[in-house]
């Protein structure tokens, strides 16, 4: 457990520092007078996601370790029925996860490969891939730490 909910703090102060840099770069770009300043489109507005999703993943993981703990010293049985069945909606949630990143990596790619519409449409593009690619790298991740802490949940029952 300490091995999981640890790697999911490292991986959400990840996330902070993405949103840091998506909004340190889209910054840059506007007041560079950039043109491929449109990059910060999808710069900020997948940051506000990598912001909320990893602020929140920070904020709550020590509380929710020391409940957990708790709950697996007084009732393992308890924890194992509630834990497993609260990794198994998450390990189901990373499918539409997986989804959206690989629907946004096309539509990123689509965007920058259309000729004739300038730059705009190219740094949009190019700024949904690196957004997209980054998220769906990282859920990877957690998609793999899930199913191991899943699987060692399932074996205290």
């Amino acid at each position: 457990m300490t091995r999981y909910f640890a790697g999911e703090r490292a991986e959400s102060g990840l996330l902070l520092g993405g949103a840091v840099a998506a909004a340190v770069v889209s910054a840059a770009l506007v007041a560079l007078r950039s043109p491929y300043r449109a990059m910060g489109w999808p710069l900020v507005a997948v940051g506000l996601v990598q912001l909320v999703v990893g602020g929140t993943v920070f904020l709550r993981t020590p509380g929710q370790v020391a409940r957990l703990t708790g709950q697996l010293r007084s009732s393992p049985s308890a924890y194992q029925v509630a834990e497993a069945a609260r990794m198994r909606r998450i390990q189901r949630s990373f499918v539409l996860y997986k989804r959206i990143q690989i629907g946004l990596l096309a539509i990123g790619l689509a965007l920058a490969s259309i000729e004739g519409y300038g730059r705009t449409l190219y740094a949009v593009g190019m700024g949904l891939m690196l957004e997209a690619g980054l998220m769906l790298f990282l859920d990877l991740r957690a998609e793999r730490r899930g199913h191991r802490y899943l699987e060692m949940v399932k074996t205290l029952g």
